[in-house]
């Protein structure tokens, strides 16, 4: 069975790591949050999505 890593950290420290990287980027501030804000909804759904799928076990009861 394969480990998760766990990683603690806030959700303000993911939103300044992923600014960081996007504003040398982008230059203009309302479209470098408009990215920051696609990344973050890309994650945070493609988590749920991977959170909510039916296991896939031989024999379901």
């Amino acid at each position: 069975m394969r480990q998760r890593k766990v990683i603690k950290t806030t959700l303000g420290d993911l939103i300044v790591a992923v600014a960081d990287e996007v504003m040398p980027v982008i230059r203009d501030p309302a479209g470098a949050y408009m990215v920051v804000s696609w990344v973050l909804n890309d994650v945070l759904t493609r988590q749920r999505v991977r959170d909510h799928k039916p296991s896939r076990r031989k024999y379901q009861s």
